[in-house]
């Protein structure tokens, strides 16, 4: 009785359709819609992979969460928010802001935090980011030239979603979204032991985590109440980047 109980009570936001149970961000008056992931989603999580290249996995990680808290501590958790989401960021007032700021210099973590996204802020001044340098992004320690081809060699590393940069990048959103308490996982199922996905590709384990991380990547974009669909920053990533350095990709799988 007590384990059924247990049952409904983590249940109990989702909405029950025959013997399907449907979690909140399904629950939209319009559902869900097709989201495409270098269209919208790899703009959104780029900001984690460009940690996770220049700190190291966990480090990134750890910053993104730390970026994350110090987000919630100060906009509150009134709002259900998809802080893995650069456009996310776009919410915040100027007070807000400067407590982050505040918050960050106080863990020790803005440096670094300013060190990976310095050329994202550098070559896209209307990054929702750039708040964290100030009036304008501090010099980068690498020339401006070297700083751009980083971020592109990143940003090609995660054209393949399944592949495992784009796969750990999802894995930190969905991280992120545990620590921000818009996701919380049924004792049992693959994601419960999430940890383990830092295995990935090595185990079956990992690849049924990572397979689950995905799927719910997906549904928090793909028009939910976590995320506006009508958020510039996705295109305004692409339209800069091709600014920046016109050219054509092909053969890039967005399945």
């Amino acid at each position: 009785m007590s384990e059924r109980k247990n049952k409904v009570g983590v249940l109990s936001d989702h909405r029950r359709v025959g013997k399907r149970f449907i979690p909140p961000f399904f629950q939209t008056s319009g559902g869900l819609v097709e989201v495409r992931w270098i269209d919208t989603i790899l703009p959104e999580l780029l900001w984690l992979g460009l940690l996770n290249d220049r700190c190291g996995l966990e480090k990134g990680a750890a910053l993104s969460v730390s970026m994350t808290r110090a987000a919630l501590r100060s906009k509150g958790q009134e709002n259900r928010i998809l802080w893995a989401a650069t456009s996310a960021f776009t919410s915040l007032t100027d007070d807000q802001k400067t407590s982050i700021v505040q918050a960050l210099k106080a863990s020790g973590d803005l440096e670094a935090l300013r060190y990976a996204l310095m050329p994202l802020c550098q070559f896209y001044p209307e990054c929702p980011f750039i708040f964290i340098f100030g009036s304008s992004p501090h010099p980068h320690p690498d020339p401006p030239r070297a700083g751009l081809a980083w971020l592109k060699a990143v940003l090609k590393t995660l054209f393949d979603r399944w592949d495992k940069p784009g796969t750990l990048v999802q894995a930190n959103a969905i991280y992120i979204a545990f620590v921000s308490d818009i996701l919380k996982v049924v004792k049992g199922l693959s994601l419960a032991n999430f940890p383990a996905v830092a295995d990935f590709p090595d185990t079956e384990e990992s690849k049924k985590i990572a397979s689950g991380c995905r799927a719910i990547v997906t549904s928090f974009f793909g028009g939910g109440p976590l995320y506006d669909m009508s958020a510039s920053w996705p295109r305004y990533f692409w339209n800069r980047g091709l600014e920046l350095d016109p050219c054509e990709i092909q053969g890039l799988s967005d399945e």
